[in-house]
């Protein structure tokens, strides 16, 4: 099993930040956020499929993971080579996010 290299894209790095200070400053388990988010990246990094399939119309391929620690999904898409993280956001929220 090849493993894929894993980048983020500028708005999920934005979405990434904003969670992770919002983690430390409301939550006693300050890294749940930063632990559950490295064991997924290293999951789909192995295992691109693991995620659902999300349909979206501006996105072919887009797949969203669950981390029910933190209550959010990553939203990625996945080629030979690589698995690019487009979104992180709140599970909770009643709309998925702008890609």
């Amino acid at each position: 099993m090849t493993e894929r290299r894993v980048r983020f894209t500028a708005t999920a790095r934005d979405h990434v930040a904003r969670e992770r200070e919002w983690w430390l400053e409301y939550r006693d388990y300050r890294d749940v956020f930063a632990t559950e988010l490295e064991e997924a990246v290293q999951l789909v990094a192995r295992m691109p499929g693991a995620g659902t399939r999300y349909p979206h119309a501006g996105v072919a391929g887009l797949r969203r993971l669950y981390l029910p620690k933190a209550s959010c999904h990553i939203y990625y898409t996945h080629d030979d080579e690589q698995v690019i993280i487009r979104a992180v956001w709140g599970a909770r929220r009643e709309r998925g996010p702008q890609l």
